[in-house]
């Protein structure tokens, strides 16, 4: 059964999802407003922007009357098709928070260098196998705004909350009339992966369990992720809830395969941790996402003491030194 990939869940948002993953997820992206628009991440290149087009024709609305294109963070699963919508709705302003205009400046190689790191094995494989960076071209957006800032569309204000958990500069969106949270990457179980999370190189696991409690405490009436299903008003706190618990899971599962064995690369930990909870990154991000996800997790774990990494192995190794216990929660 296919679904409709236009969805509208209030009066003034609609849901307009791309194709799923392999992995299951779906790059989805958001239209917020009635008389004048706003869109809220833009999904891989090629794959909604024409979807977009359309949910706002469907509101008998034309495309001068989209105003802003918001960027959650520079990912190219969430901003992958601005350059079409660029060019869709000429009257559009893109919008980025400031922490990322240094990746502005060319997204394609500064990502990569500050948010990701690359063995020469995923070095060869995108080589050989679709970059999903190549989705990422020069652009100089129209706005940077800063944490706090407020805009103002129809009826409903959109305010700018910073969340560096996942990623340097990543931002959330707060619609006030709908009480509707943009959360783009900061909140994701997918489907495929239920014990894991994506913390890259520049974001901050202390940031992200901060934010999370700030998520708990915020009165939300509906929260609209970047890939997962949306959530509304009893149904937010036990996801955010699940979200926080996932993280804590794969935690456990990563103690428990260094008490089996004393010395470990972050490959014998990926395969085992991965492989125990049948995690199955999906193309293109198999060589790049269990890196990235393992390295956050150890260090949290190098930071409270529970894990020596063994610098003078080769490779380098990891080494459980905590109590036996701390790995029940």
């Amino acid at each position: 059964m296919i679904s409709d990939p236009i969805q509208n869940i209030r009066e003034n948002l609609t849901i307009v999802d791309g194709p799923s993953g392999d992995g299951g997820e779906r790059n989805r992206g958001y239209l917020l407003g009635k008389d004048s628009f706003a869109i809220i991440n833009t999904g891989r290149r090629g794959s909604i922007e024409n979807t977009f087009q359309e949910a706002v024709f469907n509101k008998g609305k034309d495309v001068k009357d989209v105003k802003y294109i918001f960027i959650t963070h520079p990912y190219p699963d969430v901003m992958g098709g601005v350059y079409k919508l660029k060019r869709i709705f000429p009257n559009a302003k893109v919008a980025i928070h400031e922490k990322c205009k240094k990746v502005m400046e060319t997204p394609r190689s500064v990502l990569k260098s500050k948010h990701f790191k690359f063995t020469k094995k995923e070095k060869l494989y995108f080589a050989i196998k679709k970059d999903p960076f190549d989705d990422l071209d020069k652009l100089k957006p129209d706005i940077y705004f800063k944490d706090g800032d407020k805009f103002e569309l129809d009826k409903t204000r959109l305010m700018v909350i910073n969340f560096d958990g996942n990623s340097y500069g990543h931002s959330m969106f707060f619609a006030t009339s709908e009480r509707a949270m943009f959360t783009g990457d900061a909140l994701n179980i997918y489907p495929a992966l239920p014990h894991s999370y994506l913390i890259d190189f520049s974001g901050s696991y202390k940031d992200w369990f901060k934010n999370i409690a700030f998520l708990e405490n915020a009165k939300i009436s509906i929260i609209c992720p970047a890939h997962d299903g949306y959530q509304e008003d009893r149904h937010i706190i036990p996801y955010i809830s699940d979200v926080k618990e996932a993280f804590l899971q794969f935690e456990n599962q990563l103690i428990m395969a260094m008490l089996e064995q004393k010395y470990l690369t972050i490959d014998d930990l990926i395969e085992r941790v991965h492989n125990a909870q049948g995690i199955v990154w999906y193309h293109p991000y198999s060589e790049l996402a269990p890196r990235t996800n393992m390295v956050s997790h150890l260090q949290k774990l190098i930071d409270e003491q529970k894990v020596q990494k063994n610098e003078k192995t080769d490779p380098i190794t990891y080494t459980y030194i905590g109590s036996k216990e701390d790995y029940l929660y």
